[in-house]
């Protein structure tokens, strides 16, 4: 025997509406960050008179052969690129800046320590924890972009940021599977911030 009144069922029957549509919202999100790859979780862009500076934070998702190459001590390298541009209606646009970040993510089995290493400085910081690892391999702080006085006064520009998969740190003989394989083949899609000058 039912005893809920039609206006407790009616309720219900909301709630479980109301539910359902909010865990369809969240649905993309989830999808994206199950696929392999890279999604941005963070991002701060600050322009002043001495430049533009952008620190980043990427969530990384390693395709299964990555994920079985870095636990073997293959490493495993990451372009962030960063381009400031001018928009312009009747022409290409103009590129004012192009960054490449390079890092290294390594796993030394002996022991059982990640190390991500800064191609540009030279920094190699070690970590314990795996997903620690991750995180300052895919992340960026502070990092200066362009100069203030190449942005004109009352232009409007662009800064477009992606992250790749660098297959050129590999083995070569991995280097040439990486080439062809749907797998190896990990980027971001651009992101793009309006600068103004």
């Amino acid at each position: 025997m039912n005893t809920r009144t039609p206006e407790a069922s009616a309720f219900a029957g909301r709630l479980l509406l109301i539910a359902m549509m909010a865990l369809a919202g969240f649905a993309p999100s989830l999808a994206a960050a199950e696929r392999p790859g890279f999604v941005l979780a963070e991002s701060d862009i600050r322009n002043d008179d001495s430049g533009v500076y952008l620190s980043a934070r990427f969530q990384v998702r390693l395709s299964d052969e990555a994920e079985v190459a870095l636990e073997s001590g293959v490493p495993l390298g990451l372009d962030l690129q960063v381009r400031v541009i001018r928009p312009r209606w009747w022409w290409w646009d103009a590129e004012l800046a192009d960054l490449r970040m390079q890092r290294e993510l390594r796993f030394h089995a002996l022991s059982r320590r990640y190390v991500v290493l800064n191609n540009d400085t030279g920094e190699r910081r070690t970590f314990f924890r795996r997903d620690a690892a991750i995180d300052a391999w895919a992340s960026t702080v502070g990092e200066r972009v362009i100069g203030g006085g190449q942005l004109e006064s009352g232009e409007q520009y662009e800064l477009e940021l992606r992250a790749r998969l660098n297959p050129d740190v590999l083995p070569h003989p991995l280097r040439t599977v990486a080439l062809v394989s749907p797998e190896w083949r990990l980027a971001s899609e651009w992101y793009t911030w309006p600068l103004d000058g």
